[in-house]
């Protein structure tokens, strides 16, 4: 789902946070798992025969790679709560 329909979604919600700042702050979630992820695949280029230090590398990229999972998550995870919050009528 992009994040133009989430907000056709969130739009007749009352919520706590303007739409730039949740744009902003999706984006920067988004671009922490993006990075995560392309510095765990740059790690492959890496050759080396030492046994400890193929230990760092697998232990490095294992760690990126589940803090870029996390991310992705964590993004779909917040509009996920948003979306599901019933609507609210507002009597004008």
């Amino acid at each position: 789902m992009t994040m133009t329909e989430h907000l056709e979604i969130l739009a007749p919600r009352l919520v706590a946070v303007d739409t730039y700042t949740l744009c902003h702050v999706d984006d920067y979630i988004q671009d922490i798992s993006n990075d995560c992820e392309h510095l765990a695949y740059a790690l492959n280029t890496i050759e080396t025969s030492d046994p400890a230090s193929q230990g760092v590398i697998v232990a490095v990229r294992s760690a990126l790679l589940a803090h870029s999972e996390h991310a992705s998550k964590m993004s779909a995870d917040i509009m996920g709560k948003l979306i599901t919050q019933d609507e609210v009528a507002i009597n004008e």
